[in-house]
Protein backbone atom coordinates (compact mmCIF):
# COMPACT_ATOMS: atom_id res chain seq x y z
CA UNK A 1 0.00 0.00 0.00
CA UNK A 2 1.38 3.41 -0.94
CA UNK A 3 2.11 5.85 1.85
CA UNK A 4 0.06 9.04 1.55
CA UNK A 5 2.24 12.10 2.05
CA UNK A 6 0.06 15.16 2.41
CA UNK A 7 1.75 18.56 2.39
CA UNK A 8 0.57 21.65 4.22
CA UNK A 9 1.57 23.77 1.21
CA UNK A 10 -0.87 21.83 -0.97
CA UNK A 11 -3.62 22.40 1.57
CA UNK A 12 -2.87 26.13 1.60
CA UNK A 13 -3.13 26.24 -2.19
CA UNK A 14 -6.40 24.29 -2.11
CA UNK A 15 -7.75 26.68 0.51
CA UNK A 16 -6.77 29.75 -1.51
CA UNK A 17 -8.30 28.23 -4.64
CA UNK A 18 -11.54 27.33 -2.87
CA UNK A 19 -10.93 23.68 -3.71
CA UNK A 20 -12.16 22.27 -0.40
CA UNK A 21 -15.71 21.10 0.18
CA UNK A 22 -18.04 20.76 3.14
CA UNK A 23 -20.18 17.78 4.06
CA UNK A 24 -22.88 17.87 6.71
CA UNK A 25 -24.12 15.43 9.36
CA UNK A 26 -27.71 15.72 10.61
CA UNK A 27 -28.70 16.42 14.20
CA UNK A 28 -32.08 14.82 14.87
CA UNK A 29 -34.71 15.74 17.46
CA UNK A 30 -35.66 12.25 18.63
CA UNK A 31 -39.21 12.88 19.98
CA UNK A 32 -40.38 14.31 16.63
CA UNK A 33 -37.86 12.79 14.21
CA UNK A 34 -37.30 16.25 12.74
CA UNK A 35 -34.01 17.76 11.68
CA UNK A 36 -32.65 19.96 14.49
CA UNK A 37 -29.55 21.12 12.58
CA UNK A 38 -26.40 19.94 10.86
CA UNK A 39 -22.70 19.99 11.65
CA UNK A 40 -20.12 20.83 8.99
CA UNK A 41 -17.12 18.62 8.21
CA UNK A 42 -14.49 19.78 5.72
CA UNK A 43 -13.36 17.48 2.91
CA UNK A 44 -10.42 17.91 0.54
CA UNK A 45 -10.83 16.34 -2.92
CA UNK A 46 -7.11 15.68 -3.44
CA UNK A 47 -6.03 15.17 -7.07
CA UNK A 48 -3.71 12.29 -6.14
CA UNK A 49 -5.18 10.73 -2.99
CA UNK A 50 -8.92 11.17 -3.43
CA UNK A 51 -11.21 12.53 -0.73
CA UNK A 52 -9.29 13.55 2.39
CA UNK A 53 -11.18 13.88 5.69
CA UNK A 54 -10.83 16.02 8.83
CA UNK A 55 -8.51 13.53 10.53
CA UNK A 56 -5.81 14.35 7.97
CA UNK A 57 -6.75 17.97 7.32
CA UNK A 58 -6.68 19.19 10.93
CA UNK A 59 -3.01 18.30 11.62
CA UNK A 60 -1.99 20.12 8.41
CA UNK A 61 -3.91 23.24 9.43
CA UNK A 62 -2.15 23.18 12.78
CA UNK A 63 1.26 22.50 11.25
CA UNK A 64 1.00 25.33 8.72
CA UNK A 65 -0.68 27.84 11.05
CA UNK A 66 -3.66 28.16 8.72
CA UNK A 67 -6.19 28.43 11.54
CA UNK A 68 -7.55 31.89 10.68
CA UNK A 69 -7.68 31.33 6.92
CA UNK A 70 -9.27 27.90 7.39
CA UNK A 71 -11.97 29.14 9.76
CA UNK A 72 -12.82 32.12 7.57
CA UNK A 73 -13.28 29.80 4.61
CA UNK A 74 -15.44 27.40 6.62
CA UNK A 75 -17.67 30.13 8.03
CA UNK A 76 -18.07 31.57 4.54
CA UNK A 77 -18.96 28.13 3.19
CA UNK A 78 -21.62 27.37 5.81
CA UNK A 79 -23.18 30.84 5.49
CA UNK A 80 -23.41 30.41 1.73
CA UNK A 81 -24.89 26.93 2.10
CA UNK A 82 -27.41 28.11 4.68
CA UNK A 83 -28.68 30.68 2.16
CA UNK A 84 -28.84 28.06 -0.61
CA UNK A 85 -30.90 25.69 1.54
CA UNK A 86 -33.25 28.51 2.48
CA UNK A 87 -33.72 29.46 -1.17
CA UNK A 88 -34.36 25.78 -2.05
CA UNK A 89 -36.86 25.56 0.83
CA UNK A 90 -34.83 22.87 2.61
CA UNK A 91 -35.52 23.48 6.30
CA UNK A 92 -32.17 23.37 8.09
CA UNK A 93 -32.65 25.22 11.39
CA UNK A 94 -28.98 25.42 12.43
CA UNK A 95 -25.69 25.01 10.57
CA UNK A 96 -22.78 24.40 12.97
CA UNK A 97 -19.00 24.37 12.59
CA UNK A 98 -15.98 24.19 14.87
CA UNK A 99 -13.53 27.07 15.22
CA UNK A 100 -9.91 27.10 16.40
CA UNK A 101 -8.75 28.85 19.58
CA UNK A 102 -5.99 30.45 17.49
CA UNK A 103 -8.65 32.11 15.34
CA UNK A 104 -10.53 33.44 18.34
CA UNK A 105 -7.30 34.94 19.71
CA UNK A 106 -6.49 36.74 16.45
CA UNK A 107 -6.81 40.57 16.55
CA UNK A 108 -9.12 40.54 13.53
CA UNK A 109 -11.30 37.71 14.77
CA UNK A 110 -14.57 39.55 14.15
CA UNK A 111 -13.71 39.58 10.44
CA UNK A 112 -14.64 35.91 10.70
CA UNK A 113 -18.21 37.18 10.66
CA UNK A 114 -17.89 39.18 7.44
CA UNK A 115 -19.46 36.23 5.64
CA UNK A 116 -22.74 37.02 7.39
CA UNK A 117 -22.89 40.42 5.71
CA UNK A 118 -21.49 39.15 2.41
CA UNK A 119 -23.99 36.31 2.08
CA UNK A 120 -26.95 37.77 3.94
CA UNK A 121 -27.20 34.60 6.05
CA UNK A 122 -29.31 34.75 9.19
CA UNK A 123 -26.84 34.77 12.12
CA UNK A 124 -29.37 32.87 14.23
CA UNK A 125 -28.94 29.93 11.86
CA UNK A 126 -25.14 29.84 12.26
CA UNK A 127 -23.54 28.11 15.24
CA UNK A 128 -19.86 28.01 16.19
CA UNK A 129 -18.60 25.23 18.44
CA UNK A 130 -16.04 26.68 20.81
CA UNK A 131 -12.66 25.06 21.42
CA UNK A 132 -11.90 23.32 24.69
CA UNK A 133 -10.75 25.68 27.40
CA UNK A 134 -12.80 28.62 26.14
CA UNK A 135 -15.04 28.72 29.21
CA UNK A 136 -12.03 29.43 31.43
CA UNK A 137 -9.94 31.63 29.10
CA UNK A 138 -10.59 35.36 29.71
CA UNK A 139 -9.44 36.38 26.21
CA UNK A 140 -11.63 33.80 24.48
CA UNK A 141 -14.48 34.63 26.84
CA UNK A 142 -14.50 38.28 25.71
CA UNK A 143 -14.34 37.38 22.02
CA UNK A 144 -17.15 34.83 22.27
CA UNK A 145 -19.40 37.35 24.03
CA UNK A 146 -18.79 39.76 21.11
CA UNK A 147 -19.58 37.07 18.53
CA UNK A 148 -22.76 36.07 20.30
CA UNK A 149 -23.80 39.73 20.42
CA UNK A 150 -23.90 39.60 16.60
CA UNK A 151 -26.64 36.98 16.86
CA UNK A 152 -24.43 33.98 16.11
CA UNK A 153 -25.07 30.87 18.21
CA UNK A 154 -22.37 29.27 20.37
CA UNK A 155 -21.91 25.62 21.33
CA UNK A 156 -19.69 23.94 23.92
CA UNK A 157 -18.91 20.39 24.98
CA UNK A 158 -17.14 21.45 28.17
CA UNK A 159 -20.25 21.19 30.33
CA UNK A 160 -19.89 17.41 30.11
CA UNK A 161 -16.63 17.68 32.07
CA UNK A 162 -18.12 20.00 34.68
CA UNK A 163 -16.87 23.33 33.31
CA UNK A 164 -19.12 26.38 33.48
CA UNK A 165 -18.54 29.84 32.00
CA UNK A 166 -18.69 32.93 34.16
CA UNK A 167 -19.93 36.44 33.45
CA UNK A 168 -21.86 37.24 30.29
CA UNK A 169 -20.93 34.18 28.23
CA UNK A 170 -23.89 31.92 27.46
CA UNK A 171 -24.11 28.93 25.15
CA UNK A 172 -27.00 27.97 22.91
CA UNK A 173 -26.02 24.31 22.52
CA UNK A 174 -24.37 21.93 24.99
CA UNK A 175 -22.77 18.86 23.38
CA UNK A 176 -22.12 15.49 24.96
CA UNK A 177 -18.96 14.24 23.22
CA UNK A 178 -18.27 10.73 21.95
CA UNK A 179 -16.44 9.19 24.94
CA UNK A 180 -19.26 10.19 27.29
CA UNK A 181 -22.18 9.40 24.97
CA UNK A 182 -20.68 5.99 24.18
CA UNK A 183 -20.10 5.03 27.83
CA UNK A 184 -23.44 6.46 28.88
CA UNK A 185 -23.95 4.04 31.76
CA UNK A 186 -20.79 5.05 33.63
CA UNK A 187 -21.33 8.70 32.68
CA UNK A 188 -25.03 8.90 33.52
CA UNK A 189 -24.54 11.56 36.20
CA UNK A 190 -22.49 13.74 33.85
CA UNK A 191 -25.14 13.45 31.14
CA UNK A 192 -27.94 14.34 33.54
CA UNK A 193 -25.89 17.33 34.68
CA UNK A 194 -25.55 18.61 31.11
CA UNK A 195 -29.27 18.13 30.50
CA UNK A 196 -30.08 20.05 33.68
CA UNK A 197 -27.68 22.83 32.70
CA UNK A 198 -29.27 23.03 29.25
CA UNK A 199 -32.72 23.34 30.77
CA UNK A 200 -31.57 26.04 33.19
CA UNK A 201 -30.11 28.29 30.47
CA UNK A 202 -32.50 27.41 27.64
CA UNK A 203 -29.88 25.60 25.55
CA UNK A 204 -30.40 22.54 23.41
CA UNK A 205 -28.42 19.41 24.38
CA UNK A 206 -26.93 17.14 21.72
CA UNK A 207 -25.36 13.71 22.19
CA UNK A 208 -22.62 13.15 19.62
CA UNK A 209 -21.56 9.92 17.86
CA UNK A 210 -24.77 7.97 18.45
CA UNK A 211 -24.54 4.74 16.48
CA UNK A 212 -27.26 2.37 17.71
CA UNK A 213 -30.91 2.52 18.74
CA UNK A 214 -29.98 1.06 22.13
CA UNK A 215 -27.53 3.91 22.70
CA UNK A 216 -30.14 6.45 21.61
CA UNK A 217 -32.78 4.94 23.90
CA UNK A 218 -30.41 5.08 26.87
CA UNK A 219 -29.52 8.72 26.19
CA UNK A 220 -33.17 9.70 25.77
CA UNK A 221 -33.92 8.02 29.10
CA UNK A 222 -31.31 10.34 30.63
CA UNK A 223 -33.07 13.38 29.22
CA UNK A 224 -31.28 13.92 25.89
CA UNK A 225 -33.60 14.90 23.02
CA UNK A 226 -31.18 15.59 20.12
CA UNK A 227 -28.66 13.11 18.75
CA UNK A 228 -26.04 13.13 16.03
CA UNK A 229 -24.15 10.19 14.57
CA UNK A 230 -24.12 7.30 12.16
CA UNK A 231 -27.45 6.02 13.45
CA UNK A 232 -28.98 8.66 11.19
CA UNK A 233 -26.26 8.72 8.60
CA UNK A 234 -22.74 9.91 7.78
CA UNK A 235 -21.66 13.34 6.65
CA UNK A 236 -23.07 14.00 3.18
CA UNK A 237 -22.74 16.58 0.42
CA UNK A 238 -25.32 19.41 0.63
CA UNK A 239 -27.42 18.04 -2.21
CA UNK A 240 -27.80 14.68 -0.45
CA UNK A 241 -29.11 16.06 2.83
CA UNK A 242 -32.76 16.17 1.77
CA UNK A 243 -32.68 12.45 0.89
CA UNK A 244 -30.84 11.51 4.08
CA UNK A 245 -33.23 13.23 6.45
CA UNK A 246 -36.32 11.88 4.68
CA UNK A 247 -35.54 8.24 5.45
CA UNK A 248 -35.89 6.60 8.87
CA UNK A 249 -32.92 5.38 10.88
CA UNK A 250 -32.05 1.75 10.30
Amino acid sequence: MAVVRLRSGDLKQALEAGALSVHYQPQVHVPTGKLAGVEAFVRWPHPAYGMIGPGDIIPLVDQAGLHVEFDRWVVGAICTQAKRWKKAKVDVPIVAANVWAQTLRHPDVLKLMEALADTGADPRQIELECPRGSTADPALHKTLVSIRALGVRLASEEYASGARPSGKLRFDTLKIPFPISRDHQSNADAIRSVVAAGQSIGARVIADSVETLAQEDALVALGVEIVQGYLYGPEVAPGELRTLISRPAE
